[in-house]
């Protein structure tokens, strides 16, 4: 029986209006791409220069999440009519 309900639903879906349009997948981003970006991990800051190394951790690592989100975009990016 479930046998001729999914012959049926198949023989009624060649009936629409609107034709199938197979998108193809996105291309495969690399792994270490998804990989999270560290920033600064010490202890809280209290002086000055800790101050300057953890900003200084933390733009470098922010540079790297972005620097990473455009190689990201750069692969999803559609080329051409699809």
């Amino acid at each position: 029986m479930r046998l001729c309900l999914l012959c049926c639903v198949l023989l009624l879906s060649g009936c629409g209006r609107d034709p199938v349009v197979i998108t193809p997948p996105p291309p495969p981003v690399p792994p270490d791409l998804l990989q999270p970006c560290s920033g600064y991990t010490g202890p809280k800051p209290s002086t000055e220069g800790q101050w300057i190394d953890a900003a200084g951790a933390e733009m470098r690592g922010r540079h790297c999440a972005n620097d990473r989100l455009e190689t990201i975009a750069e692969i999803l990016k559609p080329t051409g009519p699809r």
